[in-house]
């Protein structure tokens, strides 16, 4: 190995333990001193010297009430708009957001650019808001931003959309489920039903909280994300209509077009989705069939017919009914044999059921 690559090499190490540090603090693991000996093969006093080199860099600070006794220096800033005022999206960020987001990849600059923009659109446009509030917290690793309004509430606003436009019967779950899915607009003149779909896909975490009810896409903990912000707004607005939340690494190197390729292809369109069963199941497992309008089956599969491909997340499923099994992967498909309908993360058991009702 020559000089320049030794250099690099130690350079590489030095920031990867840099890093693990500090992600441990940041989720206040207190046995993070251990965790980085054994992970890295260092001493002690290698450790604490790192630690050091972070409290004088300014990455880190003492703070005497946590549980590690440091926290990550953390920048916060507080935004209010009155949604009475000619709003624009891109005036905002480009006035407001996009200076405080220094020293970050220019793939996460990108993806901000777009995430930002699509969810203070949907504030703007669909909420129905007389304010509407937005917050800035960025430490050396991720950066999370918070949009809120006090309107109508996204998932009421489509549940209304779907009993009053689509004709049948729905409830909070019914909305959220859609938004899963991904397409559905109450604005179809203007807007494709694609926002929400692909920013929960480029961001570390996305989580949605409306009238007591969660959308959450990514590696998200709903509680941990979404409890800080609430207690700020809960200071800051009479009421809460909606909440996006939105989190993701200062250094990412995923790209917008890898998440439009993998759902969207430009030649193709908006053809692919997929469904996690475990957060669309109201009662944990894939179970039921039956003939009314509402059952776990023909619920999830409204709409589905308007994708070329289907993916099953069965992340966290032990089980799936041989009714819901039959009608999606039987009935369904016998319906819409050119829809790919594909399987993940299932286990032999669902598998099993699976090849049960396709013989």
């Amino acid at each position: 190995m020559k000089g320049a690559d030794i250099m690099s090499f130690q350079e590489e190490k030095r920031n990867s333990i840099k890093r693990y540090l500090l992600e441990k603090i940041r989720n206040q693991d207190t046995d993070y001193i251990k965790k980085t000996m054994d992970n890295f093969q260092i001493s002690v006093t290698t450790v604490k010297r790192y630690l050091k080199e972070l409290l004088e860099q300014g990455i880190l600070e003492e703070q005497k009430q946590s549980e590690c006794g440091y926290r990550l220096k953390t920048e916060e800033y507080r935004f209010a708009y009155d949604a009475s005022d000619f709003l624009v999206e891109d005036k905002i960020y480009f006035q407001d957001i996009l200076p405080l987001l220094q020293n970050i990849s220019k793939e996460a600059s990108a993806i901000w650019s777009y995430a930002f923009m699509e969810m203070m659109n949907n504030a703007i446009e669909h909420a129905n808001a007389e304010h509407i509030s937005c917050y800035v917290k960025k430490d050396a690793l991720y950066t999370e931003i918070s949009i809120t309004d006090d309107g109508i509430g996204i998932f009421e606003n489509i549940r209304a959309y779907l009993e009053k436009e689509c004709g049948y019967s729905a409830d909070i779950q019914d909305a959220i489920l859609e938004l899963y899915k991904g397409k559905l607009t109450t604005q179809s003149e203007a807007h494709s039903g694609e926002g929400i779909f692909f920013v929960s896909k480029v961001l570390r975490e996305f989580a949605i909280w409306s009238g007591q009810s969660v959308f959450t896409a990514g590696r998200c903990t709903e509680k941990k994300l979404i409890q800080s912000h609430l207690i700020l707004y809960y200071t800051s607005l009479k009421s809460i209509g909606t909440m996006v939340v939105m989190k993701l690494e200062n250094d990412t190197t995923h790209t917008l077009k890898e998440v439009f390729d993998m759902f969207a292809p430009i030649e193709e369109g908006f053809v692919k989705t997929v469904i996690p069963l475990k957060k669309v199941c109201p009662y944990g497992e894939p179970i039921a069939r039956s003939q009314a309008p509402r059952s776990q089956a023909r619920r999830i599969l409204k709409r589905l017919n308007e994708f070329r491909e289907v993916i099953f997340d069965f992340n966290g499923i032990d089980f799936m009914g041989q009714g819901f099994a039959d009608e999606v992967f039987r009935v369904f498909q016998n319906k819409y044999p050119d829809i790919q309908l594909e399987v993940t993360n299932a286990n032999e058991t669902v598998l099993g059921m699976i090849r049960h009702v396709k013989r």
